[in-house]
């Protein structure tokens, strides 16, 4: 059996980093890890690894192992810790064979203050678990603190204590209540403690940023005897935190929303200031199943089908008389098979809808009043038969002719027109885009089969198109309406000329 079990152990058995051996009948030892080796050789009894004066000790923790796992403090009498007291557990391993295992350096209960005696149970080994979180803690920018009822330190380590100035063990005999001052957040907060209040904070201390867990310790009658704490330098992660806590912050302010949902349907975060339009405390939905809550909306189930399909959409929905705008972000797995979760922001947007609505409005007026102005400005007049008359006014800017143009083709075409006649009477400036407007104009009225003619050219405005280099060659020009008339009506006779 003893074969099998180590058999069955295999590289586990070797890889203990604490020396541990299986031991046959009393005291032969059959099988060894390295450990063990490099601290007792290739001995084969476990006697002589061990002090003789502890000997008495081994025996009765054999005798002990029939009712669960044994513990002792022997001395070894081999290898580099020989001498030095240290914890041994020993357990059954089957009918005849036991496992040994030497956990580490032995702290009798004795030394240990009075106050924190409820952290230890006289005679237990230490678990590997603790000697793991004191390599951990030697490694971390970190503090431990105790404290005893009556403000007495029993225990300040770590090398966070640096960044106050002090060395481990320093503060340890000195009252925490007389160094605190009244009033500060350290003294406060350990007064709630020794009342029995376990207290979690965090904040600025100087440039350093920390984390606190601080938890009352209680003897077996419930009344608390000491404070246990640890503090954590987070400051690499200040930056960030402290940005998370501006941007929480201004979330509460402004209309929005932003809330999250397990994919079971969990609500997990709900803030924003938008939660007063909706009648709804900050945490409220915290821990809510939000399909139970909305499930009277098809348009909810219909969002969240899609969210937990992995679509990243947004949409408009409206509750009561107030709309929002909806963003929804899914999130995958680790492995990107399913979503996991999914993170919205709602953001209010009914006032800002009205707007909109109301800016439409306008300019939908608008526009409907500057194509009042434009047929006003520029009417189409049949002044004989077959004969349209546009007295132009002002400027003819690129929208007010694109207008004209259509309105004037559709005149054309519905009287079957033979000639428009633009009366530039009330045009006081001509530039190169007026032009160009004009001679599209001409050359689109002809294209339909009417002539174009142009009448009304006022010296100061040739003067200037002339200086501008405007090409007037193409067209017909007459220097008023009336001649302009005139020369059209007594094209009908056989003699006459329109040019």
């Amino acid at each position: 059996m003893t074969t099998s079990l180590s058999a069955l152990l295999g590289s586990a058995f070797d890889a203990c980093p604490e020396p541990l051996a299986l031991v046959e009948g009393d005291d032969t030892i059959i099988e060894r890890n390295r450990a063990f080796r490099v601290n007792f050789g290739e001995s084969t009894s476990l006697l002589d690894c061990i002090d003789t004066a502890d000997h008495a000790n081994l025996t009765s923790a054999r005798r002990a192992i029939n009712e669960g796992p044994a513990a002792l403090v022997a001395r070894p009498a081999l290898g580099p810790k020989a001498g030095c007291p240290m914890r041994w557990t020993i357990w059954q391993a089957g009918a005849s064979a036991s496992c040994v295992r030497l956990d580490g350096p032995a702290t009798p209960s004795r030394t240990l203050p009075a106050p924190l005696a409820p952290l230890a149970a006289s005679g237990q080994p230490v678990p590997l678990k603790t000697l793991i979180l004191g390599e951990l803690f030697e490694r971390m920018d970190a503090v431990v603190w105790a404290i005893a009822k009556d403000g007495t330190i029993l225990l300040s380590e770590g090398s966070g204590l640096a960044h106050f100035g002090l060395k481990p063990g320093q503060s340890v005999g000195l009252n925490a209540l007389e160094i605190y001052p009244p009033g500060s957040a350290s003294y406060d907060e350990a007064v709630r403690v020794l009342q029995g209040e376990s207290v979690n904070t965090d904040g600025m201390d100087g440039k350093d940023y920390w984390i606190r867990f601080q938890e009352p310790l209680r003897d077996e009658r419930g009344d608390v005897t000491a404070i246990i704490a640890a503090s954590i330098c987070v400051t690499q992660n200040a930056h960030d935190t402290l940005q998370a806590k501006a941007l929480h912050a201004a979330v509460g302010e402004l209309p929005v929303v932003i809330w999250a949902m397990e994919r079971d349907g969990t609500c997990t975060l709900s803030a924003g200031g938008g939660l007063r339009d909706l009648g709804v405390e900050s945490r409220e939905m915290i821990g809510a199943n939000l399909f139970h809550v909305y499930g009277d909306r098809p348009d909810f189930a219909e969002s969240m089908q899609r969210a937990l399909g992995g679509e990243q959409f947004s949409m408009v929905t409206r509750l009561g008389d107030q709309q929002w705008q909806n963003h929804f972000i899914p999130v995958l797995s680790t492995w990107g098979d399913k979503v996991e979760r999914i993170y919205a922001a709602a953001e209010n947007v009914t006032e800002r809808a009205k707007q909109e609505r109301s800016l439409r409005e306008q300019l939908e007026l608008i526009q409907r009043q500057q194509a009042a102005i434009i047929s006003l400005s520029s009417p189409i007049i049949e002044v004989w038969s077959g004969v349209l008359v546009v007295p132009l006014i002002g400027e003819l800017e690129a929208a007010r002719a694109e207008a004209l143009l259509e309105q004037l083709l559709e005149h054309v075409t519905r009287r079957q027109s033979s000639a428009v006649i633009l009366d530039l009477t009330g045009v006081d400036v001509v530039d190169p885009a007026t032009a160009e407007h004009l001679f599209k104009i001409m050359r689109s009225v002809e294209l339909v089969g009417c002539k174009g003619l142009v009448s009304g050219i006022r010296p100061s405005v040739a003067k200037i198109m002339v200086e501008l280099g405007i090409e007037l060659s193409t067209l017909v020009t007459y220097p008023t309406l009336a001649e302009a008339l005139r020369r059209w009506i007594n094209r009908r006779a056989p003699s006459s000329s329109l040019l």
